[in-house]
């Protein structure tokens, strides 16, 4: 027989999970999780690991509750590992005991593992405290919906607003009119301030704050959503909230995690803005040279990209790394010579600047009459790299093996409350502006904009000229935009 641990995954974020609940997940054989567990969270689970979606909200429930106690009682008599992963604390409105239940009726195994609850943490995380000394003593949790997810919830209202102290409504948002007009009634001032937060602890993480009075409608006009935490009493005015630096990001999700990881570090705010995304193309042309790969004398890299998608190539074609040891490779900078080096491999040859005319300059001085060069790049790669190579007479084949596409993150309706937005490629300065545009946004004044070098920053100039402050980081990497963000912005 197996075992079934429920994990409570906390609020949202996905650092607010146990270090316990994560070596649980790293372990199990399978894990049904809900909505509200960030679905981050499941990268953590081992290869093979079976994933079941059992969410719900109101009024849409993907699995029934049965469905869901069978679920976990099904893999667990199979000898399997269980995770029930479930939003905030299984214990707190998540029904977990009747899960338990149906787990003892077979005398299955499990332990409980607790997990952040919303309640607190949602607050916390937009700088209010459930208690303060002197003006809240207590904080009371009611949940926001009935039996049946949908309909206001049956509470004693008139308990409510005669006790005092903090309340914190969850899941409670299609009930606010109800709930706040219903405390009215009751007596409490319509001047009681009232905050609702949406995607608490998350990067989505939007916070309004009124009065008892109009909070619902001023839910409503913000287009408020679930999951969302409603706070009503004196401590919801409150704001402790450090307001440091806050940077916006266009880059890959990959480069996004790096960039947010070291900004996190240094006590800046990182909101992604707009995530680019790199699809493969051309990649049978590609396997054509691979099938000759001899042919050629030097490898030319000019992003991580190129190199990520030449070596699984190489993999899929079942191409012996070995027919690669005659040849010499040049990358563009510190960034692609590293995820070269994963691959087991030296770089040959880095140019003293990191620009296609730097490297296509430099390298066209070391490169032997009668050699001959494949460059696999992006479709939007930079021509003078390919002109100078022509004008320097050497022989180069250009493979376009991937192109570079992105889409604006709920970030890009911040930009206002921004310091600076960092971008880590021309493509992605392309195809922010393209899409800012095209959706009638506007980059607000005074914003700065950080880049990685001269090609990225000649984008910028291309695309906004002397508009905004452009901060060119001294390094090539996600090092040097980080200290650029930290010394300069």
């Amino acid at each position: 027989m197996g075992i079934v641990y429920f994990v409570g995954a906390g609020p949202g974020g996905e650092g607010l999970l146990t270090l316990k609940g994560a070596e649980k997940l790293k372990t199990c054989d399978v894990v049904i999780y809900d909505r509200l567990a960030s679905e981050g969270l499941l990268k953590m689970l081992k290869p093979g690991c079976k994933k079941i979606y059992a969410g719900k909200q109101a009024g849409k429930h993907y699995r029934k509750q049965e469905e869901i106690n069978s679920l976990l009682t099904e893999y667990a008599l199979k000898d399997n590992i269980v995770v029930r992963l479930k939003g905030g604390d299984s214990f707190v409105f998540g029904r977990g005991t009747e899960e338990i239940d149906a787990l003892n009726q077979y005398n299955i195994p499990y332990e409980v593992i607790p997990g952040v609850t919303s309640a607190i943490a949602v607050p916390e995380c937009a700088g209010i405290p459930v208690t303060h000394r002197g003006i809240s003593r207590s904080f009371h949790v009611i949940t926001g919906h009935t039996d049946t997810s949908t309909g206001a919830p049956e509470c004693n209202y008139k308990a409510l607003a005669d006790m005092g102290g903090t309340l914190v409504f969850m899941m409670g948002l299609a009930n606010i009119n109800e709930i706040t007009g219903n405390l009215i009634k009751e007596g409490m001032a319509e001047e009681t301030p009232a905050a609702v937060i949406s995607g608490g602890t998350t990067k989505e993480q939007k916070v309004i704050r009124s009065k008892l009075g109009d909070i619902a409608e001023k839910s409503r006009k913000n287009n408020m959503f679930s999951p969302a935490v409603i706070v009503i009493g004196e401590t919801a005015a409150y704001r402790y909230i450090y307001n440091g630096k806050k940077a916006g990001i266009v880059a890959t999700k990959a480069l996004m995690e790096k960039i947010e990881t070291g900004l996190d570090i240094a006590g800046i705010g990182c909101v992604p803005v707009c995530e680019m995304e790199v699809s493969a193309v051309n990649i049978q042309e590609l396997v054509k040279e691979l099938d000759n790969i001899e042919k050629y004398n030097w490898i030319v890299f000019t992003s991580r990209n190129g190199v990520i998608l030449f070596f699984q190539a190489l993999k899929d074609n079942y191409t012996d790394i070995r027919r690669l040891s005659g040849i010499k490779f040049a990358v563009i900078g510190s960034g692609t010579k590293e995820e070269l080096h994963k691959y087991g491999i030296n770089a040959d040859f880095i140019p003293s600047g990191y620009t296609s005319s730097i490297l296509a300059k430099e390298l066209a001085e070391i490169i032997l009459p009668g050699e001959n060069v494949l460059l696999p790049r992006a479709v939007k790669g930079s021509r003078e790299l390919t002109d100078i190579f022509r004008q320097e007479n050497i022989s180069f084949k250009e493979v376009k093996i991937y192109d570079v596409k992105g889409h604006l993150l709920p970030g890009a309706d911040k930009t206002g409350h921004l310091d600076c937005i960092i971008f880590l490629s021309a493509s992605g300065v392309k195809e922010f502006t393209r899409l800012i545009k095209s959706t009638g946004k506007k980059l607000p004044s005074g914003i700065k904009l950080v880049c990685i070098g001269e090609i990225t920053k000649k984008a910028l100039e291309e695309e906004f000229g002397n508009s905004f402050d452009i901060i060119m980081a001294d390094g090539n990497n996600a090092e040097g935009v980080i200290n650029a963000v930290r010394e300069k912005i």
